[in-house]
């Protein structure tokens, strides 16, 4: 007999928690390479494409905005700005509307990053998810489901 008290303890494949994990390692390892390539880590090409994505409105936006519209904790946001702002991607400055908040722009050289690693990040996507085999609407309507989106 087992001590080791899980419900999937001879049966791991039957775990959801554990083939997400295991599906999103392979996805992210995938993402991570391409990314690699341009100079990005994943969690600063997640700001820099939220940044890209809140910035098409034309209003300023905030640490706080990306942090909120995206799920991502602030000082996470905080930390990835800094360096992203420290290798020329961005430029933060106090907002003239809340002198406490902090507004956030992309740079040229920003935006070049993004334009070059939105195309691969997608392709990514594109040919891992699509593997599926399922219409790639429903399937991206059932995640956000499941993050309480829609």
């Amino acid at each position: 007999m087992s001590d080791f008290p899980s419900e999937f303890g001879q049966n791991a494949s039957g775990s959801v928690g554990l083939s997400f994990i295991r599906v999103y390692n392979l996805w992210h390892k995938q993402v991570k390479e391409a990314l690699r390539g341009i100079g990005l880590t994943h969690p600063q090409y997640v700001v820099l494409a939220s940044l890209g994505y809140l910035a098409q409105s034309g209003d300023e936006v905030s640490q706080v905005d990306i942090a909120r519209n995206f799920d991502i904790d602030v000082m996470t946001v905080s930390t990835i700005l800094r360096n992203l702002e420290r290798d020329g991607l961005v430029t933060r400055r106090t907002s003239s509307d809340d002198q406490r908040a902090k507004t956030v722009q992309m740079t040229a050289s920003g935006r070049s990053s993004l334009k070059r690693a939105l195309p691969l990040v997608e392709g990514i996507d594109a040919d891992f998810f699509g593997l599926l085999g399922t219409d790639e609407s429903a399937f991206n309507s059932m995640l956000l489901r499941l993050a309480g989106i829609c």
